[in-house]
């Protein structure tokens, strides 16, 4: 037949250990006291908020390249970056070692309002501490994606300045082939005047001339029409291909990242410590002395009882 246990015998247990129970809890908070007061360390957080947006204002060519840089995403991604960060602690003589850790960055994206936060908890060794290193890391941040769109609008630059150097040369050389077809064939060399404004004129023209132009075959016509096609539609890629050059350049000299990126709430100034918890850690001993008094109360009971049936 198997022991039970009622729950008077358990309450008498527990009230007989009730010493055993009071010691445990006492030396247990104790000693979370004691780490709390003496062994950990102090740490303070720093709160900022951020709000980056690509839409502030139209930028024409750029807005693709902005728009996939100035995002919450990636600027989360850009200031939990370790090495960036550590670089940029050391430039601002910041003497500590960046830990990804000690920062959390938390996004809030609501499309429908408009929303794109980046919430920002950073912990160091003092208030002023983590209040500086922050904003140092927000700075740098802030830094780096103004780097990479500048990167970017520089390579389209010169992309496009490239672009246009060899339209021109295109251009060129099919206008001195078209030019000396014209003149072979003793052409009147008003076509040549013709296909350059692309438009029509009335002049008039030599006997010889109209004889030329009469005599003028299939072959050659197709020939000239060609040019003059390709002539137009080089020339229009090469227009272009120069107004967007200008509209990169113009960008590139006049691109700055504040109105993508604003700061909403600046680094705060922590008032008290938000570790070690105190409260928390004696609490913590309170529950870990009590159950570790009634699990020794119950053993003793056990080994006690275990030991008389033998």
């Amino acid at each position: 037949m198997e022991e039970t246990i009622e729950l008077r015998e358990l309450l008498e247990i527990v009230w007989k250990g009730k010493a055993v129970i009071a010691v445990c809890t006492i030396v247990c908070m104790l000693l979370a006291g004691i780490a709390s007061w003496f062994v950990f360390d102090e740490k303070y957080e720093s709160k900022a908020v951020v709000q980056v947006a690509s839409s502030v204002q139209d930028t024409g060519i750029m807005a693709n390249y902005v728009a996939a840089e100035f995002t919450p995403n990636i600027y989360t991604q850009r200031i939990q970056n370790k090495s960036v960060m550590q670089q940029a602690l050391q430039d601002a003589d910041v003497k500590v070692k960046y830990n990804e850790k000690n920062l959390v960055a938390t996004v809030d994206i609501d499309p429908t309002k408009n929303v794109n936060l980046v919430e920002l908890k950073y912990t160091s060794n003092t208030a002023k501490d983590a209040q500086k290193e922050l904003l140092v890391l927000m700075e740098a941040t802030k830094q780096k994606m103004n780097e990479s769109v500048q990167a970017t609008l520089k390579d389209l630059e010169t992309n496009y300045k490239s672009k246009s150097m060899t339209l021109t040369k295109e251009i060129e050389s099919i206008i001195e082939q078209y030019n000396k077809t014209i003149r072979m064939n003793n052409l009147p060399e008003l076509l040549i005047l013709q296909t350059i404004l692309n438009t029509e004129i009335t002049l008039n023209i030599s006997e010889e001339q109209t004889k030329a132009l009469a005599n003028v075959t299939g072959s050659l016509q197709n020939q000239l029409l060609q040019m003059q096609a390709q002539i137009q539609t080089k020339s229009e890629e090469y227009r272009k291909a120069l107004a967007d050059y200008q509209s990169v350049k113009t960008g590139l000299d006049s691109f700055k990242p504040d109105p993508f990126i604003r700061v909403i709430a600046e680094p705060s100034l922590a008032e008290e410590p938000t570790s070690p918890n105190t409260v928390l850690n004696l609490a913590i001993g309170l529950m870990v002395g009590i159950m570790l008094g009634l699990g020794l109360i119950f053993f003793k009971h056990y080994w006690k009882n275990s030991a008389i049936s033998k």
